[in-house]
């Protein structure tokens, strides 16, 4: 059913291709099963200036909920972001400004003796003299990433003027998070305090995947829906927001993941069981038709436990309406496929990011 500009549901009952997943997955440290959504990504530092954290705000969830923050699914006592872990165990139920409840993720470096200090800002690169740092350093012309990059082991030397950070949770099966924000935390006015910087971290927000009711003799359906983010500025002037277009690599795995394993090499790309789409992404003002999301139903092949979802983000170059800034694209604005757009531009602009998400069924 096509809801308005909503991307109709596209059915997914391609045979699983997860050869590669499985066979680079045992290279990766064993860690206790997760069944439920995952979801793991890097957002670049867009504020204008060092941040010292980062804060993912989850609504419609209890702090019960959330099974791994990244990076706990790892050994403990090494390096793999410059922030200390947050402490799942600790999470308290809030009630965000818009009314609904739910659960606050914050990385950040603690203020000591006038200074910003992170739990591994004065660790050394291995090989070098390096130092991670003790804030997410704004680059002006930053190397945009994978989407699961952006860490130690990642990005190597590299990471500590990499200016991004890599960022993951899981939730517990059953659990849909609702509205999903990331904001990058900043010094504010009183000392020794962070804030959150403007509106919403560049990144989209991140998908949200759930089961459907079983239907008899059915195989497992997940429901997969990825929206543009909200762009306050613009719908306060009863305006479309900026759209972006989105490629999705979906694909099937009889095995149990984690959130470790929610990275590029270990996810499949390619191959015969991989299916990739497009679509293109753009928030309406409310109670204006015309909003374009990404919804897709995911039927769980036979001897496959989970669906595994890349979804990555591109700028879009097309042809915006002068007024309502919504999308005219591709000349017939059937926003499909990205295409010569009617400005004379390739309507694909640069990559921004990427989320890494899967959902267990059982």
């Amino acid at each position: 059913m096509k809801l308005g500009w909503q991307m109709a549901s596209k059915p997914r009952t391609l045979a699983a291709a997860a050869a590669i997943l499985v066979s680079l997955a045992l290279r990766a440290p064993a860690h206790s099963q997760i069944i439920g959504s995952y979801d793991n990504f890097d957002s670049i530092n867009d504020t204008g200036r060092e941040a010292e954290g980062f804060e993912i705000d989850v609504e419609d969830v209890q702090p019960a909920d959330v099974t791994r923050i990244f990076p706990d699914n790892f050994p403990a006592g090494q390096p793999y972001i410059r922030y200390a872990t947050p402490n799942k165990n600790a999470l308290r139920l809030i009630t965000f400004p818009d009314g609904h409840k739910g659960v606050s993720i914050i990385y950040s470096a603690q203020y000591v003796a006038g200074h910003w200090v992170t739990e591994w800002g004065a660790t050394t690169m291995p090989g070098t003299a390096i130092q991670i740092g003790n804030g997410t350093p704004y680059v002006k012309n930053p190397t945009y990433t994978n989407g699961e990059s952006c860490w130690t082991l990642g990005s190597g030397a590299r990471y500590p003027s990499s200016g991004c950070d890599h960022f993951g949770i899981s939730l517990a099966f059953g659990k849909t998070p609702g509205k999903t924000t990331y904001h990058w935390l900043v010094p504010g006015p009183q000392l020794g305090k962070l804030v959150k910087y403007g509106t919403v971290a560049s990144l989209p927000p991140s998908p949200v995947l759930n089961q459907l009711p079983p239907a008899p003799g059915a195989p497992p359906v997940v429901h997969a829906v990825a929206q543009a983010p909200e762009q306050p500025e613009r719908l306060a002037l009863n305006q479309f927001s900026d759209a972006y277009w989105l490629k999705t690599f979906t694909s099937y795995s009889p095995k149990h993941a984690d959130l470790n394993k929610l990275q590029m090499n270990l996810v499949p790309m390619k191959g015969p069981g991989v299916v990739i789409g497009w679509a293109l992404v753009q928030r309406a003002p409310v109670g204006v038709a015309g909003e374009k999301s990404d919804v897709e139903d995911d039927s769980i092949p036979p001897g496959d436990v989970q669906v595994v979802k890349r979804y990555e983000y591109y700028t879009y170059n097309g042809a915006y309406d002068p007024e309502t800034h919504e999308v005219n694209c591709g000349g017939d604005n059937s926003c499909n496929v990205p295409v010569l757009g009617l400005n004379g531009q390739f309507e694909l602009g640069k990559f921004i990011g990427a989320h890494m998400n899967a959902y267990d069924v059982r």
